[in-house]
């Protein structure tokens, strides 16, 4: 048992600065909630998260089956198909977090009946997934080191709004806005083309976190069998951009050629929408080159004349926006591309201004849960204890739809059932249902047909 309940100084860390000690936020008595700060800024009502709550969400409103059939691609124990793996399910490790912060790793489930029961008697205020193993994770203490090794885990990426305080304006911290949630919109845009245009994968999940950020699953068999180096090498090819005080340019690395590589190129293409073009990008809603730093940094590279320029249009026009600003500055961009003879000069003036847009518009990924295949990731559809919301998965293909803050909350949830008696009727139905018809069904037409190859069976089916 206290093999079960074991977890790592570093693991134990990064799961608590995540969970942001959500566990110590209910009473001792009996699990009665207390109020808590949320996004607003605001205390959140009772009613929004508790125990009791939870209880009920877990028995009645958590989509056990759908995600079931997610996490066993087709393999299920139950199956008399040749080609399915049976124990496939029983050798994924999840990590419970208990009330009281207490981290119960290494469990595992031979099927979805064992995996609810044990939800419902637990009552997680969290779950973690980990890594499909060569072995049942609860059994790796009786199995030799070298044996016991994870097998495949889904491609994940990890963007969360703290890693944007340096050049968000309009909140800081824990609190979020649909002003700052315009960088979230980004980061899915971009991860999404890059991913399925640069590495062919087309099985993608974007989950909200639950408060102030998105997880990106990718579920294609050959995402999910990437070794660690070779996650590795993905996510430094996904990152582009570093943090720190005064940082408003990428890196944009030539290499010599005379032309953008094409990922930063199309990179480039989608920061620059939500950076300038759309109307509540960050240029219009973060009015950046008004305040803090940003624009004398970006200023910094620049000539003496060009400083002057900027410096007069800012006097003669006080009231002149971001935008306007932004302006001028692409007017000397286009200048000296114009005015470019040198080799050095023409890559300068490319990249005046690009490195900026990526820089402040470019997803901030957290490339250390990318890399290693063993790495736990908070489970989707879990709830947040500090706001009480699911972490449900959003639709990129609606991503002006997703607003945050009505993503529902458990409280919401218990109301909308106790009113209708029918799951169907709460607010979650809209993501249940976009989970299986955009996400599962998707998924599992592909897992089939790779199941059925492994049998070697021909499919017959339009005979």
């Amino acid at each position: 048992m206290a093999a079960n309940l074991a977890v790592n100084d570093t693991q134990k860390r990064k799961l608590d600065q995540e969970a942001g000690g959500e566990a110590k936020r209910a009473a001792a008595d009996g699990g009665a909630a207390i109020p808590m700060e949320v996004d607003s800024g605001t205390l959140m009502k009772n009613e929004d998260f508790s125990m009791e709550l939870l209880r009920i969400y877990y028995d009645r409103l958590f989509p056990y089956l759908q995600y079931f059939r997610w996490l066993s691609y087709g393999n299920n124990p139950k199956s008399a198909s040749p080609g399915v793996q049976k124990d496939f399910f029983v050798r994924r490790e999840f990590c419970f977090v208990l009330q009281g912060d207490i981290f119960c790793r290494y469990q595992c489930f031979k099927d979805m009946d064992e995996f609810k029961a044990k939800v419902l008697a637990q009552q997680p205020i969290r779950m973690e997934i980990g890594a499909v193993y060569s072995h049942p994770p609860s059994k790796h203490q009786t199995v030799i080191k070298d044996a016991y090794k994870p097998l495949e885990r889904e491609l994940v990426f990890d963007i969360d709004m703290d890693d944007y305080d340096d050049i968000r304006t309009c909140c800081t911290g824990a609190n979020l806005c649909m002003k700052c949630w315009t960088f979230m919109k980004a980061a899915i845009e971009i991860l999404r083309r890059a991913l399925r245009e640069d590495f062919g994968f087309h099985h993608l999940l974007f989950v909200y976190s639950g408060r102030r950020g998105v997880h990106c699953w990718v579920c294609d068999s050959a995402a999910r069998k990437l070794s660690n180096e070779q996650r590795s090498a993905v996510a430094e090819y996904m990152s582009m951009v570093t943090t720190g005080a005064g940082k408003c340019r990428a890196e944009l690395k030539m290499n010599g050629c005379e032309e953008m590589h094409p990922a930063i190129t199309e990179a480039y293409k989608i920061c620059k929408k939500w950076f300038r073009d759309d109307p509540n990008g960050i240029l219009a809603t973060q009015d950046l080159l008004k305040q803090g730093p940003h624009l004398a940094n970006i200023l910094e590279p620049l000539s003496i004349a060009e400083k002057e320029t900027v410096s007069k249009y800012i006097e003669k026009n006080p009231k002149a926006s971001s935008l306007d600003i932004w302006s001028q500055l692409e007017k000397l961009a286009e200048t000296r591309e114009r005015e470019a003879v040198s080799f050095k000069q023409r890559l300068e003036a490319m990249t005046l201004l690009k490195d900026v847009v990526i820089q402040y518009a470019y997803p901030r990924l957290d490339i250390n849960v990318s890399k290693q295949m063993n790495h736990l990731l908070k489970s989707p559809f879990v709830v947040h204890p500090k706001t009480g919301r699911v972490c449900v998965p959003i639709d990129p293909d609606r991503i002006d739809d997703f607003d945050p803050a009505k993503v529902p909350t458990i409280g919401r949830l218990v109301e909308e059932l106790n009113r209708s008696g029918d799951v169907r009727e709460t607010s979650l139905r809209h993501y249940t249902h976009f989970f299986e018809v955009s996400f599962l069904q998707k998924l599992e037409k592909t897992v089939s047909d790779e199941i059925r190859e492994r049998a070697g069976i021909a499919d017959i089916t339009n005979f």
